[in-house]
């Protein structure tokens, strides 16, 4: 009886937990639980708040909190990527798609290491940066292709293309 009891109280307090969360989720997306700074950010959604979807109000959320930490020049970055994004054909959109999941599904280590090797490119000179795209643009497309598809290779292989890479650049 004892096991019973001590198990409906277990029940009822996950119950309880899981109620409770529940709420805290609906609640923490309600417009006027925002921040100041989400709502000015999101103001243009205002209007069609509650119509949006609770997934996608957390999304937002979660956009609009990124956004207010960015710099200003990560937030300039960020609109000319948004602008790219608008301005992309259906095709290259789906490019872009799938280089994005390529990236995402990279071990954490060659991640940091593309990150840290556009930072470096980023910082170099536009001259510098020119001459690396002309080098780049002047490889036939079969040298391209080699080189696409070894970064798209096998997890030990991405090691050893980010070593690669970090040989080159010094």
């Amino acid at each position: 009886m004892s096991k019973l009891i001590t198990n409906i109280t277990l029940t009822f307090l996950l119950s309880l937990a899981v109620a409770v969360s529940a709420r805290a989720e609906n609640t923490s997306t309600d417009w006027n639980s925002l921040t100041t700074e989400q709502q000015t950010v999101l103001k243009n959604l205002q209007d069609r708040w509650e119509d949006i979807s609770d997934e996608r109000k957390q999304r937002l959320v979660t956009g609009a909190s990124r956004w207010i930490e960015m710099s200003p020049e990560q937030r300039t970055s960020a609109k000319e990527r948004l602008e790219q994004w608008k301005q992309a054909t259906p095709e290259e959109k789906a490019v872009m798609r799938q280089r994005m999941k390529e990236f995402h599904d990279l071990p954490l280590e060659l991640k940091q290491a593309l990150r840290e090797k556009y930072q470096w490119f980023t910082d170099l000179p536009e001259e510098e940066k020119a001459r690396l795209r002309d080098r780049w643009h002047k490889l036939s497309p079969e040298r391209k292709q080699e080189i696409h598809d070894r970064i798209r290779s096998t997890s030990g292989e991405q090691q050893n293309i980010t070593n690669q890479i970090q040989n080159r650049s010094r």
